[in-house]
Formats: structure tokens, sequence, C-alpha cells
């Protein structure tokens, strides 16, 4: 885990001018952070359909807990269908619809999260992804006192489950260690030699297929058995391995709005330096470049930092392709020409639009061109 230090004191923006913003996704309902620019007309607490491609996306642990509020719907839905009579088929059929609803929010959710997780497009700020692997498979194989993940999260439900199933079962001793369960699609065994990234993204996976089974939700307590325990589970993880300064509880990061400046305080200064580290390390489509200024135009045969950045985007599309070609395969071959041909055409495109420069040869031999 990084220390407090590393991410507390100035912003380190240097030259670049885009703020941290807290905005939320109209079509899944989940926030992140991320770097926006002054003419964006974006701003903290903003609203936006959808988070545009090549934005990279910051994951801190408030950013989950927006999942509780579904959560919260369903639970308490059980909870009144437990009061009604059997025989009001009526008022339990809305019931059920609004249970429903949520699930369908907490699917739109999860899925984002995992599709963005695994591809590298969102990041969890402040945490390291090894550490939050090796304790999702100590969750698995060891375990957590369920009385610590109550304490810890604030909730009774760990306790309560397993109170629950000794009833059910006829035993007189409750569960004392939680252990989360992985569904046999994601056995341990076949997920656990996977890189940090891609494990999570699983484990997100495995949430997602729990959330969609309709099997699940019984009652209350299968919910909260096979579903919820696993989700807050996760949040633990997320907790226990995150820098403190971004669990946003400094009393200088309270009451994020869009009229509060939020840059200078000690969450958004952290967020800002992970995003952009980030963006160092793994590149970002949305990151700034600046203008070149006149006088240091390129000149006929120099590639701009624009070349290279799309050129190295293209390359491994044609030396993939062209491997392809040599494949004695009729259709990977056709397939493999095909990508090549519409390549070269991208290239040509970009060029006449003047986003690459004259100087741009295309990447693509000249055997697999097609007609220019």
């Amino acid at each position: 885990m990084a220390s407090l230090s590393a991410w507390s004191g100035s912003s380190d923006r240097q030259t670049d001018n885009r703020r941290v913003a807290l905005l939320k996704s109209l079509s899944t309902g989940n926030r992140f952070y991320v770097l926006v620019a002054p003419d964006s007309g974006l701003k903290n607490a903003d609203t936006i359909e959808h988070y545009p491609e090549g934005t990279v996306l910051g994951i801190a642990y408030p950013c989950l807990e927006d999942g509780l509020n579904d959560f919260a719907v369903i639970r308490s839905t059980f909870e009144t269908l437990d009061l009604l009579p059997d025989d009001d088929d009526e008022l339990r059929a809305e019931l059920m619809e609004i249970i429903a609803d949520a699930q369908g929010k907490l699917v739109r959710r999860l899925t984002e999260l995992r599709d963005c997780i695994s591809s590298g497009r969102a990041h969890f700020l402040g945490a390291d992804l090894e550490e939050f692997k090796s304790h999702i498979i100590n969750l698995v194989t060891k375990g957590v006192p369920r009385k610590t993940l109550d304490s810890m999260m604030k909730l009774d439900v760990f306790e309560t489950v397993a109170s629950t199933e000794a009833l059910i079962n006829g035993s007189f001793s409750p569960e004392f260690v939680y252990l989360y369960e992985l569904l046999p699609e994601n056995a341990l065994d076949t997920i656990q030699e996977m890189p940090p990234r891609a494990f999570i993204g699983r484990v997100f996976q495995d949430l997602l297929t729990a959330v969609e089974d309709q099997e699940n939700y019984k009652d209350r307590h299968t919910f909260d058995r096979n579903v919820f325990q696993k989700f807050i589970a996760v949040m633990f993880v997320n907790y226990a391995t995150t820098d403190p300064v971004f669990y946003g509880t400094n009393k200088d990061d309270y009451g994020v709005s869009a009229d509060k400046d939020m840059e200078q305080t000690p969450l958004y200064i952290a967020v800002g330096k992970a995003l952009r580290i980030y963006e160092r390390e793994h590149g970002s489509l949305m990151a700034p470049t600046a203008p070149a200024a006149a006088d240091t135009a390129p000149a006929d045969g120099d590639l701009t930092p624009d070349d290279q950045h799309l050129l190295a985007h293209l390359m491994p599309i044609c030396e993939a392709a062209m491997s392809l070609c040599d494949s004695s395969g009729t259709d990977p071959r056709r397939c493999a020409e095909a990508v090549l041909r519409a390549t070269h055409r991208l290239v040509l495109e970009l060029k006449a639009r003047g986003v690459l420069s004259p100087a741009v040869d295309s990447p693509v031999d000249a055997d697999y061109r097609g007609e220019e």
C-alpha cells in the first residue's frame, strides 16, 4: 500500500491544467473520479450519460458505496414482504418489481465495474492490486471473523446470516469465520495464477453472476447469504488495501458539490496525483498534449508525438494481421488482409484530416494495401 506521504502535499499538476471531478453516469449510476479540462464544461458532482472512451476512471472507496443504496432497497423490500399476508399476491408482485428494478441497477453497476477494471480503464486509487488479490485469496482460503467484518463495515449481516444458517441446519454453533465462496466457474484453482487485474475482474464477474441469479431472490436470508455478503466482503478488501487518504474521511473532504472548490482538499490532491501517475505509466488517449509551436513544427520526415502515439497503436494490429497472412488457411488470410486494408485506409484518412502529418508512411506492407 502506498504511504500517506506519497499522496499528500502539493497537487503535482505541472503544466496539466485539468481538474479532478467526481462524475456520475446516468446509464449505470456509477461515480468515478476523472480529470476534466477547463473547457469541457464538466464540473464536480456533474452527471453525464456515459464516460467517454479513453477516459481513465479512478475508483476510491466511496465509489463502491453507491451500490449499497440498491442493496438497501432489496433488503428492506424483503422485510416488507415478510410482513404481508400470504394471499396478497398483487402487492407481493408490486414489491417484487421493486426488487427487480434494484437488481437491474446492480447489474448495470457491476457490469461496468467488471469491464472497466478488467480492461485497465478503471484504476483502484491508492491500492496495490497484488495486495488486493492476496486479500481475496486469504478471504477464500482462510476467511475473516464475521464479527470483525460486521464491526469494520458497520453492519449486522455476517453474524446474522451465520445464526440463521445454524437455526435452519439445527446447529447450536454458528460459523465463526466467513469464507468468500467463489462460484464453480471462478474456482480459485482456475484463476489464482491470473495477473492481479484479471483476477480482480473475475471476482467482480463472480459478484455479477450472483446478483443475476434469480435463485438468490427467494427471501432476504438467501439474498444476504449469496449476494450481499460477497459485495460487502469485496468492499472490505478494497478498504483494507487502500491508502486512508482515499477514504474521503478528512474533515476538509466533506461536502462534495459543484459549488465547493475541492481541488486543494487532501482527497482531491491525492486523486489527481494517482490519476496522472496512472496515465504516465499506462498511457491515456485522453491525456493532454501541448500543441506544437509555430516555429517548432516538424519538418518532413520527422514524426510528431501524436504520430508516434497513433503508430504505436497501429503497429501491433498490422504485425498480428501479417502473421495471420502466413497461415495456409483461407479464412484467416482473408481476415488478415481485410484488417490490413482497413488499417491502411485509416492511416490515409487520418493524414487527409490532418490528424497525422504528411511524414507518416502507412505501416501496412504495400502488398496488402489494396487500391489506393
